[in-house]
C-alpha cells in the first residue's frame, strides 16, 4: 500500500504552498457524506494523512468518480490540485484535481485527530458594540484612473478557481460580451436582466444581473474592459443559457464590487477554439462551438413569429465558407441580425455558435454568442488572403440547406451497395456516409417538388390572396418551387431508393423545380420526358444512411448528400492504380 505524505493535511490547511508538502501529497479519503446543492448532488469528504484529518469538498467534476465506486470510503488518492477555503468560519479544502490510487482499502490508517476549528474573524467585534443589526453597508463600486489597485493584484483568484464553497475572492477580468437589458412580464411580476462574460488568462465565467442591480451595474461594463469583481454570488451555471465552457456562472447582487482597471495586455481580448467548417459533421446538434470564416451570401433580413412568446422575431441568414472550401448556413438572430452589415464579404469571428442538424449542419448565433467583424486575428488574416486570392477559382461545396437537401462533396469511403449493406451501415445511432457509383433506374414523378417560401424555403400554402408562409408570416405573390425526389439507384451489385431536395433534382433533371412543375401543368407529357431523360444516366452519389422507423417498419434511410457526373478522365486513372495495386 502507498504510505500517506505524513503532515501534508497541517500544510495543507495552513495554505502553505512554500513548503514540499503542498505539491501531490498522498492522502486517504476517510469518509464520505452526500450533500444535496442547487443544481444536484456534491460529496463532503474527510481528508487523512494518518495524523490529522480535515475537512473537504469534491469539485462537482469528480460526482462520477464517487458514484460509480472508483472513490470510495478508505480509498488512497494523490491530490493534484486544491484550494483551501473560509466557510462559515470554517476551513475546507476544495478539491479541484486528484489521482486514485488505490480505491480498495480495507481500513483507516493511523489515528488521525482533527485540525478543524472556528477561524478567528478577521475583524473582531469591539468591547459595548450593540448587538442590534448594523445598517447594511452601500456596495463599493469604484473606479480609479486607470493604475494597477497593488492591494488587489496579491489576492486575485484566477477565473478557473472560483467555486461555491468561496467566499473571498477577487478576480480580474476582461468584458468579452455584454448583453442588452432583457425585460419581461408575467403572472408573477415585471423584471429585467443583462449578462456578461469575463475573460482572464486561466477562462470564461458568464455572470448576470437581475432587476435593480441591472439599473446600478449596466453602464459600468464596457465591452473590451478590464475590471476588478468581487463578492459576487458563485452558482452552478445554466447551461441551456450559456455557451461558455464553465460549469460554475456568477449572479452579481446588491454587495457585488466592481472597480475599473487600467489597461491590461496580459489578458487576452477574447478566447477561440476555432472550428473547420468542414469537421462540422463530428460535432452533435446542440453542441456550441467557435467558427471563423468568410460571408459569401446574405439573404437579408426576414421577420418570423416566435413560437414561445408569439412575438415577431428578426433574422439574418448567411453562408459562411473558410480553408476547407466547404460553406454552411448560419442564421443571425434580433440585434445582431439587424445591425449585421455583409457588404464587401467580410471575415466573421463568432463564439459560441450552436450546432443545428437537418441532414447535414446548420449554425445559429443566439443571444449568448458574440460575432466580430473583420477582428484583428491572425486566423482572420490568414483566411482574408486565402479568400482574396483563391476564391475566383473554387467551388465551395455546402452543407444541407434549411429543408435538409443540401450538397456535400465531403471525403467518406467509396464502396459498393452490397458492401454498404454488408456492413450494416446506417444501422448505428449516429448515421453513416459513405459514397459509390450508381446508375438511376426510376425516378418518382407524383408531386415531385413543393411550393416554397422565396425567403426560408419552407413549405406555403395557398390562399385567396396569395401564398402565406407560416414560418416568415408572410404572404406572396408565387412560391419558389423545390425538389424532394426519390429515384432508384443500382450498382452492378445492388438496389436503393434515394432521398433528395432540390440540388440533387437539379443534378438529375437539370431543370429547375420551378420550370418542371410549369412544364407539367401544361404538358404532364413533356414533364415526364423530362424525368425520363434523366434514367439510365449513372453518377458519383455520397449518400446519408439512418434506420428510420414508421408504422412499426425499420428500414435504412438513404438521404442524398452529393451527386456529381462521371469525370471519365479521373474514373480512368483510379482504375489503373486500383489495377497497379492488383499486381503489386
Amino acid at each position: 500500500m502507498v504510505q500517506l505524505t505524513a503532515g501534508a493535511i497541517k500544510v495543507l490547511y495552513d495554505d502553505d504552498k512554500s513548503s514540499p508538502l503542498y505539491s501531490d501529497p498522498f492522502v486517504q479519503v476517510i469518509n464520505i457524506k452526500a450533500v444535496a446543492v442547487a443544481g444536484g448532488t456534491r460529496y463532503r469528504v474527510i481528508l487523512s494523512d494518518g495524523i490529522h484529518f480535515m475537512q473537504a469538498m469534491l469539485a462537482a467534476s469528480h460526482t462520477s468518480l464517487v458514484e460509480n465506486q472508483s472513490l470510495k470510503r478508505n480509498s488512497i488518492i494523490r491530490l493534484k490540485e486544491s484550494v483551501c477555503n473560509l466557510l462559515q468560519n470554517r476551513k475546507i479544502l476544495i478539491v479541484l484535481g486528484f489521482d486514485v490510487i488505490e480505491s480498495d482499502v480495507d481500513s483507516k490508517v493511523g489515528a488521525p485527530i482533527t485540525l478543524e476549528g472556528h477561524v478567528t474573524p478577521a475583524t473582531p467585534k469591539a468591547e459595548g458594540t450593540s448587538q442590534t443589526s448594523s445598517p447594511v453597508p452601500k456596495p463599493a463600486t469604484t473606479f480609479n484612473s486607470g493604475g494597477i489597485n497593488m492591494q488587489l493584484e496579491a489576492s486575485l483568484t484566477p477565473i478557473k478557481n472560483l467555486n461555491p464553497y468561496q467566499t473571498r475572492w477577487t478576480i480580474k477580468a476582461r468584458v468579452t460580451q455584454k448583453s442588452p437589458i432583457r425585460k419581461w412580464h408575467n403572472a408573477r411580476g415585471d423584471g429585467q436582466l443583462f449578462s456578461v462574460n469575463f475573460l482572464d488568462q486561466t477562462g470564461e465565467i458568464k455572470a448576470t444581473a437581475f432587476n435593480d442591480q441591472v439599473d446600478r451595474l449596466y453602464n459600468m461594463f464596457e465591452e473590451g474592459k478590464v475590471y476588478y469583481i468581487s463578492k459576487a454570488r458563485v452558482t452552478m451555471a445554466k447551461k441551456q443559457f450559456s455557451t461558455l465552457n464553465n460549469e460554475y456562472e456568477l449572479g452579481l447582487e446588491h454587495g457585488t464590487e466592481i472597480e475599473a482597471c487600467g489597461s491590461e495586455s496580459a489578458i487576452p481580448q477574447m478566447n477561440y477554439d476555432f472550428v473547420k467548417v468542414s469537421d462540422l459533421e463530428k460535432y452533435e446538434k446542440g453542441t456550441n462551438i467557435d467558427i471563423v470564416g468568410v460571408v459569401t451570401e446574405d439573404l437579408g433580413l426576414s421577420e418570423i413569429v416566435n413560437k414561445i412568446s408569439g412575438k415577431p422575431t428578426n433574422k439574418r441568414e448567411l453562408t459562411i465558407v473558410d480553408e476547407s472550401c466547404k460553406s454552411v448556413r448560419m442564421t443571425l438572430w434580433d440585434t445582431v441580425a439587424e445591425q449585421f452589415d455583409s457588404s464587401n464579404n467580410p471575415v466573421i469571428a463568432c463564439k459560441g455558435v450552436r450546432v443545428n442538424d437537418f441532414n447535414g449542419r446548420t449554425l445559429s448565433l443566439g443571444g449568448g454568442g458574440s460575432i466580430k467583424k473583420n477582428p484583428d486575428l491572425p486566423e482572420a488574416h490568414k483566411l482574408r488572403k486565402w479568400y482574396s486570392d483563391k476564391a475566383g477559382s473554387i467551388v465551395f461545396d455546402s452543407y444541407s440547406s434549411n429543408m435538409g437537401g443540401g450538397m456535400d462533396h465531403g471525403p467518406s469511403a467509396f464502396m459498393t451497395l452490397q458492401q454498404a449493406k454488408v456492413q450494416n451501415l446506417g444501422h448505428g445511432e449516429k448515421p453513416d456516409y459513405f459514397s459509390f457509383k450508381g446508375t438511376v433506374v426510376y425516378i418518382k414523378s407524383e408531386n415531385p417538388a413543393y411550393a416554397g417560401c422565396p425567403i426560408c424555403k419552407k413549405k406555403v400554402s395557398m390562399e385567396e390572396n396569395g401564398w402565406r408562409c407560416e414560418s416568415c408570416q408572410k404572404l406572396h405573390n408565387a412560391p419558389v418551387y423545390r425538389y424532394i425526389l426519390t429515384a432508384s439507384v443500382e450498382d452492378s451489385t445492388s438496389q436503393i431508393y434515394v432521398n433528395g431536395f432540390d440540388e440533387f433534382g437539379q443534378a438529375l433533371l437539370k431543370v429547375s423545380a420551378n420550370e418542371l412543375i410549369a412544364l407539367k401543368d401544361n404538358d404532364a407529357g413533356a414533364a415526364q420526358k423530362v424525368i425520363n431523360r434523366a434514367l439510365f444516366q449513372t453518377f458519383n452519389f455520397k449518400v446519408r444512411a439512418k434506420t428510420e422507423s414508421y408504422n412499426d417498419l425499420t428500414r435504412v434511410k438513404y438521404s442524398c448528400v452529393s451527386v456529381s457526373p462521371i469525370d471519365f478522365l479521373q474514373e480512368s486513372k483510379n482504375l489503373v492504380t486500383a489495377i497497379e495495386k492488383l499486381l503489386l
